[in-house]
């Protein structure tokens, strides 16, 4: 009787260690992945982190996605005859800026210098703002340039968001996850899309001209104006999306 006492014992003991154990191996399994919460699809819409970053996505690569699908009549109506140079262009960096991410964390993370994904989208988010205002500048150099900058930083968005969607979202459901984020794309498409069409019509209107073609720098002024403050209004809730994690980010690194 009294060994199967001291075994029920020692077993009441064991117990409690086996469970801290379970859960100390859960948090490192976390720590290793870098992820905040593991977070179902169903359950999204109930995270004010979710709504900032789909606003972020709304207003931030889905813009330069916008920019993009309408820079052959951008280059038309300034008077560029090299319109296929510049989608090739703008392809061809966000490629690379795709890449960048991937690099730069290779490099900088050996140093602890790498920032965070959301302060990462931030200061992309700025460059693609100075790459709107300089494209209001009559120049063919200011075009190559700021489309070469949008691809860059459109590309190296659309990297960082896979990487903040496992963050802040988790992994175990990130393919459901990401998707219902990048559902902003079609939204932003059509109604930032349509906000330059009634710009580049009313100019075309102002010109007197009937089959529909605007020529000069009004035609996109106005839009290029819009886009630029939507991609302010993303490097503010990026600002956001980061200060409301900070302490998730810092024990991160």
């Amino acid at each position: 009787m009294s060994s199967t006492r001291s075994q029920q014992k020692v077993y009441n003991l064991e117990a409690p260690i086996e469970e801290d154990q379970k859960k100390e191996e859960e948090v490192d399994e976390k720590a290793i992945v870098g992820v905040r919460e593991e977070v179902e699809w169903t359950k999204l819409w109930k995270r004010l982190d979710f709504w900032i970053y789909f606003g972020l996505y709304l207003f931030g690569p889905t813009v330069g996605i916008v920019f993009m699908n309408n820079l052959g009549q951008i280059s038309e109506s300034r008077g560029c005859a090299a319109t296929s140079s510049l989608v090739a262009l703008s392809s061809s960096f966000g490629f690379f800026g795709r890449l960048l991410p991937s690099l730069l964390d290779y490099f900088l993370s050996r140093n602890r210098y790498m920032p965070s994904s959301p302060v990462s989208m931030a200061v992309s988010l700025v460059a693609m703002v100075a790459s709107f205002l300089l494209l209001l500048i009559d120049s063919d150099i200011a075009l190559y340039v700021s489309t070469g900058m949008i691809g860059v930083f459109s590309g190296a968005l659309t990297s960082l968001s896979v990487t903040m969607t496992a963050e802040l979202f988790g992994t175990k459901h990130f393919a459901v996850n990401h998707n219902i984020v990048v559902g902003s794309i079609p939204i932003g498409s059509f109604a930032f899309g349509l906000f330059a069409a009634k710009v580049y019509r009313d100019g075309a209107a102002l010109d007197g001209r009937f089959d529909g073609k605007c020529f000069g720098m009004y035609c996109f002024q106005t839009t290029l104006i819009f886009w630029g403050m939507l991609c302010s209004v993303a490097t503010v809730l990026a600002t956001v999306l980061y200060l409301r994690n900070r302490k998730f980010y810092s024990q991160k690194l």
